[in-house]
């Protein structure tokens, strides 16, 4: 777990110089290797302001295997709404040790301006593809793995 703080620290240093085109992730996204209810994927990393607020915004869908991590400094209630979102996602709340503690399922394009809001406070957020969550039978508690 260590390795990932340590990750995310560099990632978080290096920044990454957010230019999006409509539909697309910027050229500079850093990424991340993790594991989640069985299954690899490779998220992005939003852990700047600007990247945060982009978000998946804009994109035509999820790749097989993608999505995106949202890194936060502190832990607290990020909510989330699906502005100018084109496709279903399932938003995963995360705590400092990288445990599930709440989720949404499904959220829709449709939903904005809702704002969803985890019960507790998180320091990391995943959004996966929309049935991820109950596909893979996660619960409160399962753990996202930082692979290399």
């Amino acid at each position: 777990m260590r390795k990932f703080g340590l990750a995310l620290g560099v990632l978080a240093f290096l920044g990454t110089g957010a230019l999006f085109l409509e539909g697309q992730k910027s050229p500079n996204t850093q990424t991340l290797h993790a594991r989640l209810g069985g299954e690899v994927f490779v998220y992005d990393v939003a852990d700047t302001y600007l990247l945060r607020e982009q978000g998946l915004s804009g994109r035509d869908q999820l790749d097989p295997g993608s999505g995106m991590i949202f890194v936060f400094p502190k832990d607290d209630q990020y909510g989330f709404w699906m502005k100018d979102m084109r496709f279903s996602i399932d938003i995963i709340w995360l705590d400092s040790r990288y445990r599930i503690v709440d989720v949404k399922k499904d959220a829709t394009p449709a939903s904005y301006p809702e704002i969803f809001s985890p019960s507790q406070s998180a320091r990391y957020v995943a959004e996966v593809r929309a049935g991820f969550f109950e596909e893979r039978h996660l619960k409160i508690g399962d753990t996202l793995e930082i692979l290399r």
